[in-house]
């Protein structure tokens, strides 16, 4: 109980960070002061400066007034606070680009532009580990990432338990998806990222003109008539709304492997997406006021805050780590803290705030698949109907492995087992055996060679 009350003090600071921090400061009319108090230091870093004071002291008040070195842990309440600093990886710093190079691999770079002017950038790992020739013979497999997230997902975790690089070793020609409006994906032939216009989209448009370009492109250049398809929530949301909305898409998948696929989130348990559902429409509106754009993008301020924090110590890494897992779902023994300075470098990407109201309207819907709600007068506009018509899942006709996630608060087991009673053509429904596992794991968890990625590389066909 005295941690708990302790601990509780921070409710409010946490609280008045997200408020203020949420938007972009060049895009948020409250930070964006243009009066200086020094040379090089704005009145917005001032404040933020004042906000770390004020966290330092709350740190120090939990430490019941003593101040302590990194090197030293605290024991409270039998418990301790590890103060070790974490080691420093530069990898943090790193573009996807950069990361593969760094590890080793061959890599390239593409722009792929979206029938509505969207330029996507996809990157490429077209060879084994050091290799220079006979690049990009292999099968291609093109992996999506989900929401907030970017192809550097797929790399952050070491080489031989990163699901592109193990795919990279073993003779697939490996390709990573960049969604429109993240970090890699902010160009448009005509629209300034800097304009609302820019941001009008959610993973509808993502499924329409995202995933069909991309896969056009990918096919192109490799000269091959199918590819396999890893995607992650919604990167598989993606690809069913691109398969609902164009059928013959289907001819162009040979096989999907789809973790934690976001589509029916009835069930959903995660406290975020409970507690933000009844006011969805009203948050939407107030961020819309605040100028928002780029939601957690990376260069947030909030995002900038959480890297100066969660890279601090053990003991700020650890607090963060659970902050994630009141989101996603608790998997302490399966994702490494020290892992925290690369994927804060690289997570969250960013995306609209369109894209994320999504995700609780369909929450808010119960057990459907639906795209964006403009409400009455907007559905009827776009749609014809007053509600919006759900996707038709029964046109999804490529063969799926479903993985999911017993401790997953975001894509629950009842839901997944909802979107396999709809799919035509499920080979096989997994459910992970680990009680631990949620909705990151699949990502950046440590064991995920023995409980995911070996049964892929099984039922994968041969990379020639």
């Amino acid at each position: 109980m005295v941690v708990m009350s302790r601990i509780s003090v921070l409710v409010p600071v946490i609280f008045v960070l997200c408020l203020c921090f949420v938007s972009q400061p060049t895009n948020c009319s409250v930070l964006n002061e243009t009066s200086y108090l020094g040379k090089g230091t704005s009145i917005f870093h001032h404040k933020l400066h004042e906000v770390a004071n004020v966290i330092s002291k709350v740190h120090q008040h939990l430490s019941g007034g003593r101040v302590f070195s990194k090197e030293k842990q605290l024991k409270l309440d039998d418990k301790f606070i590890n103060l070790t600093a974490l080691p420093y990886d530069y990898e943090g710093t790193m573009n996807s680009v950069q990361i593969i190079v760094n590890r080793g691999y061959p890599v390239a770079s593409y722009s792929v532009t979206t029938e509505d002017g969207y330029i996507l950038e996809v990157h490429r790992i077209p060879g084994k580990k050091g290799q220079t020739s006979d690049l990009g013979t292999g099968k291609p497999v093109f992996l999506q990432h989900g929401l907030l997230c970017s192809s550097a997902d797929w790399l952050i975790s070491p080489s031989d338990r990163s699901l592109a690089f193990i795919l990279a070793d073993r003779g697939y020609d490996v390709w990573l998806g960049n969604a429109r409006g993240n970090i890699y994906s902010r160009k448009h032939k005509t629209l300034n990222q800097n304009k609302d216009a820019y941001w009008n989209f959610s993973w509808d448009e993502m499924g329409k003109f995202d995933i069909p370009a991309v896969l056009d492109f990918i096919l192109s250049k490799t000269k091959r008539d199918k590819l396999i398809y890893i995607g992650h929530s919604m990167g598989c949301s993606m690809l069913f709304v691109a398969i609902s909305t164009f059928p013959q898409l289907a001819s162009k998948i040979e096989m999907m492997f789809a973790f934690a696929p976001a589509t029916s989130l009835a069930r959903a348990t995660s406290p975020v997406i409970r507690t933000a559902g009844p006011f969805i429409k009203h948050l939407e509106f107030i961020l819309k006021l605040l100028r928002t754009r780029a939601f957690l993008s990376q260069e947030s301020s909030l995002v900038y805050t959480q890297r100066q924090f969660c890279s601090k110590n053990v003991a700020w890494a650890s607090l963060c780590r659970n902050l994630l897992f009141l989101i996603v779902g608790d998997d302490t023994h399966n994702l490494d803290v020290e892992m925290l300075p690369v994927i804060n470098g690289n997570a969250p990407a960013g995306t609209s705030v369109r894209t994320i109201a999504q995700f609780v309207m369909n929450h808010n819907s119960g057990a459907t698949f639906i795209p964006y709600n403009f409400g009455l007068l907007g559905n009827y506009l776009r749609y014809g109907k007053f509600r919006p018509p759900p996707y038709d899942l029964s046109k999804v006709t490529i063969p799926v492995y479903l993985f999911y996630g017993q401790n997953d608060r975001l894509v629950v087991p009842e839901d997944v087992r909802w979107l396999a009673d709809r799919l035509p053509n499920v080979k096989e429904s997994i459910m992970v055996d680990d009680k631990s596992y949620n909705h990151a794991s699949f990502l950046w968890g440590k064991n995920n060679n023995r409980l995911v990625y070996d049964r892929v590389i099984s039922l994968l066909p041969s990379p020639a």
